[in-house]
C-alpha cells in the first residue's frame, strides 16, 4: 500500500494535495512535537497589495506539546473571523470564489479549539472539492509508543503499523531520513518532484507556492488537473 505521512498544515500548498491524491492512505503526523511559526499555523495568499501571510495564534503550552493538543488562541479577537474577512477581500473578484465561499465560511464561522482540527477540516474540504478520496488516519490515534525513537525510526514504525510498503514523502525529507532503515524493512520510499505549475491568477504577475485556495478560487474545476500537471512523469 502506498502512503504519505504529513503534518497537518494550515491552508496547504498545491504539492501537499498532490501527495495525498497519489497515495492510498494519508497519515496525519500529529503525535509529534508542534513547531511554532511553521506551516502548521500559517500560509500565504495573494491580495491586491501583494502576498501576505495568514497566521493562526496559538496558546502558550510546554515546548514538547504534540500537534494534536495545540489550542488556538482567541485572546483579544477571533483570528478565524479575521482570516475569512481577509480571504474574502482578496478573492471576491476571483472567478470561482462565490462557488466555494459557503463551504469555507462554514468552517471559519466555527470556534475551533484545536489547531489540528481546523487544519484537517480545511484539508478535507479541499480534498472533497478536488475529488480526492484517500483514506485519512491520525498518528495520535495509533498508540505508537515511539518516544525514544529517532525520526526515521518513527516513520518506519508508522509505516509498519499501517501496512505501508511504499512511502511517498516530501522532497525535503530526502536529506533527513536514513533510507537504509526503509530498505531493511522492505519499504520502498520515493520523494516528490513537483514542478509548480502556472495558472491565471488575480493581481498581476504569477506567484507560486501560495495556499491551494488561490488555485481553487481562480481556476475552480480545473484545479485538480493543474495540480497533477506538476508531476511531469504522470
Amino acid at each position: 500500500m502506498k502512503g504519505t505521512i504529513l503534518q497537518p498544515t494550515y491552508l496547504p500548498w498545491l504539492g501537499y494535495f498532490e501527495m495525498i491524491a497519489s497515495s492510498d492512505i494519508f497519515v496525519v503526523f500529529d503525535h509529534v512535537q508542534f513547531e511554532r511559526k511553521s506551516w502548521q499555523q500559517r500560509n500565504r495568499i495573494k491580495t491586491a497589495n501583494g502576498v501576505i501571510s495568514l497566521s493562526i495564534p496559538v496558546q502558550k503550552m510546554p515546548r514538547e506539546t504534540p500537534i494534536s493538543e495545540i489550542k488556538i488562541s482567541y485572546a483579544g479577537y477571533n483570528p478565524l473571523e479575521k482570516h475569512f474577512k481577509t480571504i474574502e477581500l482578496a478573492y471576491k473578484k476571483a472567478p470561482y470564489f462565490q462557488d466555494y465561499k459557503p463551504f469555507f465560511e462554514k468552517i471559519y464561522s466555527k470556534k475551533h479549539v484545536l489547531l489540528r482540527d481546523l487544519n484537517i477540516e480545511i484539508i478535507k474540504l479541499i480534498c472533497n472539492i478536488l475529488g480526492i478520496n484517500t483514506k485519512i488516519v491520525f498518528s495520535s490515534d495509533l498508540g505508537l509508543k515511539d518516544e525514544n525513537m529517532a525520526k526515521t525510526e518513527k516513520v518506519v514504525n508508522l509505516c509498519k503499523k499501517q501496512d505501508i510498503n511504499h512511502l511517498y514523502d516530501a522532497k525535503g525529507a530526502e536529506e533527513i531520513l536514513d533510507k537504509s532503515l526503509f530498505e531493511k524493512e522492505n519499504i520502498i520510499i520515493t520523494f516528490q518532484d513537483f514542478q509548480h505549475p502556472k495558472y491565471p491568477q488575480l493581481w498581476g504577475e504569477f506567484v507560486p507556492y501560495l495556499s491551494t485556495i488561490d488555485l481553487l478560487f481562480n481556476q475552480g474545476d480545473k484545479s485538480f488537473s493543474i495540480i497533477k500537471s506538476g508531476i511531469k512523469n504522470n
